[in-house]
């Protein structure tokens, strides 16, 4: 059976993800939109060619031509969400996520779109909310580094030290030069001997408890 286009495109899409150098990356995805755009595939071409830009380092032009390509496909899953991260990245974060609300209205299991759900709740400091949602993640790909290290940032905000540091162990144990696990679990361990200051309980208080509230009443 012939492959739908959807398939065809968002597989090429994990051909790109796959690619370490952006440079290579975003020429890949300029000849994906030229090839998409003769082939009559106007909404894939506007994709992926706003893809090259982003990887370019223009991410508000990146933006408009994906904008465009959801207007042109609004039920492609791969294209909403991944324009959701764009919109992330630029700091609309609420829009991003109602963007990959859509997404799951028409694919719940789409990991992509379930891990990026989680990563807007942790900006918007809705960490219970992503808690969920990681785990949703890491039972489509049990191990996943980056559910576990967002997942341990979101329990070191809520105070769940211990659970924190077991999901920063995991990944450590699977890659131990994992920087970004080795940064958390660093602070991690400066707070549990903060915590043992006199007034250390305090600042803590502030930084779990306050900023957070703060924070999700001016970005709610």
């Amino acid at each position: 059976m012939d492959t739908t286009p959807e398939k065809f495109y968002s597989d090429l899409m994990d051909e790109l993800n796959a690619k370490a150098d952006e440079a290579e990356a975003a020429s890949a995805a300029e000849l994906i939109s030229t090839q998409a755009r003769q082939r009559g595939d106007e909404g894939y071409a506007l994709f992926f060619e706003g893809e090259a830009l982003c990887l370019k380092g223009d991410m508000e032009q990146g933006n408009v031509l994906q904008k465009a390509a959801t207007d042109l496909l609004p039920d492609v899953v791969f294209v909403l969400a991944n324009h959701a991260v764009v919109l992330s990245r630029l700091g609309r974060v609420k829009p991003a996520l109602a963007q990959l609300e859509r997404a799951l209205n028409i694919d719940p299991d789409d990991l992509l779109s379930i891990s990026q759900k989680s990563i807007c709740l942790c900006k918007l400091y809705r960490d219970e909310e992503a808690l969920a949602w990681f785990d949703r993640a890491l039972q489509i790909a049990p191990g996943d580094a980056h559910a576990l290290r967002n997942k341990g940032v979101a329990l070191s905000r809520l105070g769940r030290s211990a659970e924190a540091m077991r999901c920063f162990e995991e990944v450590l144990r699977l890659d131990p030069d994992d920087r970004h696990a080795l940064s958390e679990k660093k602070i991690l361990e400066d707070e549990q001997i903060l915590r043992k200051t006199p007034f250390g309980w305090l600042i803590l208080w502030v930084r779990k408890k306050v900023t957070p509230a703060l924070m999700r009443m001016l970005r709610g």
